[in-house]
Formats: structure tokens, sequence, C-alpha cells
């Protein structure tokens, strides 16, 4: 019994501190060329057109409303896709920026997902 609950600690003590490290790591600006591999992946990107385009993108990739300029979607459990995970969406008008992150426990690596999601909000 004591091994189990040893286990338990370590396992939650894992993830708190990757999901803190993540939350303190600073946005990465969006690269041009996806990249292969991105270690905690949360991007800041540029837009050049209207607010109301990126809200149709975001409508369109079915991500909801959830703040003034917050949108979010998929669920705190279940698989590690990008389709599923919990991203939250931040739109900056002021300086026509968007924010892409993991809402919750975050994302230790990404092959490209969560890129092109960012690059499906401000480049659709």
């Amino acid at each position: 019994m004591d091994e189990f609950i040893n286990l338990i600690i370590i396992v939650v003590t894992g993830v708190s501190v990757f999901t803190a490290t993540y939350k303190i790591l600073p946005f990465k600006s969006f690269p041009e060329i996806k990249p292969r591999i991105a270690l905690f992946p949360k991007y800041i990107a540029t837009y050049n057109k209207p607010v109301s385009e990126i809200e149709k993108n975001l409508d369109n990739l079915q991500f909801k409303k959830v703040g003034t300029s917050t949108f979010s979607r998929g669920k705190i459990y279940g698989d590690f896709s990008v389709k599923a995970i919990k991203i939250t969406v931040k739109i900056n008008n002021e300086i026509n920026q968007i924010k892409v992150y993991a809402s919750f426990f975050g994302i230790a690596f990404d092959t490209g997902d969560i890129w092109q999601l960012t690059s499906d909000i401000v480049n659709a």
C-alpha cells in the first residue's frame, strides 16, 4: 500500500511541476514554418484582418466564447489530440494579436498540431 501511495505522490508532483513549468514559460512568437517538434508550445500570433474574421475562424474551429475576448474548446480529460485537449485563445484587438495555449495541464511537446491550429485561426 505504501508503494501505491508513493507512486500517487510522485505522479501528482510530476504533473504539478510540469504544469507550473508550462504556465511560467513565456509565449513563443508564431513561426512562419511549421516546426517538426516544439517543446511547451504556446504561441503569440499577429493578424492583419478584422477581428470579426478571427472570431469567425474560431467559430468554424468549434471554439466557444467564454469571455469578452477569450475562446475555448476541448476537455481537461480525454486523449491528447489537439482536437480534444482544452485549448484557449485570447484575442488582443488593440495590437491585433492572439495567444493560443493549453489552459489546464499544458502541453509538453507538439509535432505541429498547435502550430497548425494557430495558422488556421489567423490565416484561414
